[in-house]
């Protein structure tokens, strides 16, 4: 699947799209399934709310999980996630919601926890229909095959019982655990396995080569960087999301800079100042390479049109991921070990 959908200087992430979308299909399959039962409202309420309380804990965890950097950049919580573990903290929340719900609103738990599945297996059979319609990896055409059949059989003949239930989410758990030990893990086979890759900035492209100066003077050249996984980060002093995941870059390079891992923090000084940048540098303590770009030829190189813009160069010298907006700390390790 296409990562980006650009409007303007604006992208959007194609897996929010196709999340968006997935999530609206299953609501409107589930309110037609459910639209002869009398305590419709109350089921689609609650799980509408657990929903968006997964979400909400999700996406506030960052501050439990990080309370002096957040305290440091409250704008992080804007940015930032607590990504997996945030996850399961989002899950363990709206599972004791819902409980907790159909006790209040007097509606049979096997009932609800049925809606909820059923819900969730057509939600994952959209999601991966569309991954699979857009990029043909066989993982996601048999995951979505297997969540379509699930979703059949549970809308078609599934009822409220909680036998059911249970048996379905334990089936779609094992699916899930061998699908993601096995090679039909979706797996990217190595894009530095053919030695004649053509140069460009998309993902499977050779890195376009430059040379610039660092704010102490140090000259740099992306190709002597080959033999590590490098962060080709392009930013500005004057953009809040740049200003955001400096402290996580920080964090990130000071635990693995001894790993054969680099980031070429490039500024985009021709829409910037390196007075500006100096002084920035200095109050972040940034401890990584800062490179000038006065004329903004790595700009234009690498089209960049929303900053910051970060891609991930493996050993070899070729793009293995384009990422638009701030990372965190577990993205940087998420994209450094697919680099590898």
């Amino acid at each position: 699947m296409k990562n980006y959908l650009s409007i303007g200087s604006f992208s959007i992430k194609m897996v929010w799209l196709a999340i968006l979308g997935a999530a609206l299909i299953a609501y409107g399959l589930l309110t037609f399934k459910l639209r002869k039962e009398p305590d419709k409202k109350q089921l689609l309420d609650g799980l509408s709310n657990s929903a968006i309380l997964c979400w909400f804990v999700w996406k506030i965890s960052y501050l439990f999980l990080h309370p002096v950097l957040t305290y440091k950049q409250p704008f992080n919580l804007i940015y930032f996630n607590g990504g997996e573990t945030g996850v399961v903290l989002g899950i363990i929340t709206a599972v004791l919601y819902l409980l907790w719900s159909a006790g209040k609103r007097e509606i049979d738990r096997s009932r609800i926890f049925y809606s909820g599945i059923l819900g969730l297996t057509i939600f994952f059979a959209v999601y991966y229909g569309a991954h699979f319609a857009s990029d043909t990896v066989a993982a996601d055409g048999l995951i979505a095959l297997f969540f379509t059949i699930l979703a059949f059989y549970l809308y078609t003949y599934g009822s409220f019982q909680l036998k059911k239930t249970v048996l379905s989410m334990l089936v779609t758990a094992l699916f899930f655990s061998v699908i993601n030990n096995t090679p039909l893990s979706g797996k990217k086979e190595d894009a530095t396995a053919v030695e004649t890759v053509a140069t460009g900035i998309k993902p499977g492209n050779k890195a376009p080569d430059f040379e610039l100066k660092t704010i102490d003077g140090e000259t740099i050249r992306l190709s002597d960087l080959k033999g590590k996984v490098v962060f080709v980060n392009l930013w500005a002093t004057w953009c809040p999301p740049c200003r955001a995941e400096m402290p996580e870059m920080v964090r990130y390079y000071n635990e693995h800079s001894s790993e054969k891992i680099e980031i070429l923090a490039v500024n985009l000084t021709d829409s910037d100042s390196e007075k500006e940048v100096r002084q920035f540098a200095d109050d972040y303590k940034l401890n990584f390479p800062v490179l000038l770009d006065p004329e903004g030829k790595v700009g234009d190189m690498y089209k960049t049109v929303s900053i910051p813009t970060t891609f991930i160069v493996d050993k070899k010298g070729v793009i293995r991921e384009k990422h638009i907006g701030p990372m965190s700390y577990e993205m940087m390790d998420e994209f450094v070990k697919a680099a590898h």
